[in-house]
Parts: structure tokens; C-alpha cells; sequence
């Protein structure tokens, strides 16, 4: 099982502004769980999104 990290905790590893997050969450360009209000991203769909946009 994966680690689920806050939209804090996802800003701070990818050093960006929360909002930055909020935005991508919004326009579901990066996959995430809610739980009640609070929106959760789970290690393995950060993982993904940040594959998702290594260029090669």
C-alpha cells in the first residue's frame, strides 16, 4: 500500500504553490481519491503524473 499525501505535501515535493495542485486536481490532469471534502494523491498516481511528463 502507498502513501497518501495532502495537496500541501504534493506542493512541497514538487516545488509549486498549492493552488498549483488544486489546478491540476480540477482539470483532472493528475489522479486523486476524495475523502469527504479533503482531496488525497496516493504515491503511486504522483509517480505517474511526474513519468507522465519527463521528456525524453
Amino acid at each position: 500500500m502507498s502513501k497518501v499525501l495532502t495537496v500541501y505535501e504534493v506542493a512541497d515535493l514538487l516545488n509549486v504553490h498549492r493552488n498549483t495542485i488544486y489546478e491540476l486536481v480540477r482539470q483532472n490532469k493528475i489522479k486523486h481519491i476524495k475523502i469527504g471534502r479533503q482531496i488525497r494523491i496516493p504515491e503511486e498516481y504522483l509517480d505517474k503524473f511526474i513519468e507522465d511528463k519527463v521528456i525524453n
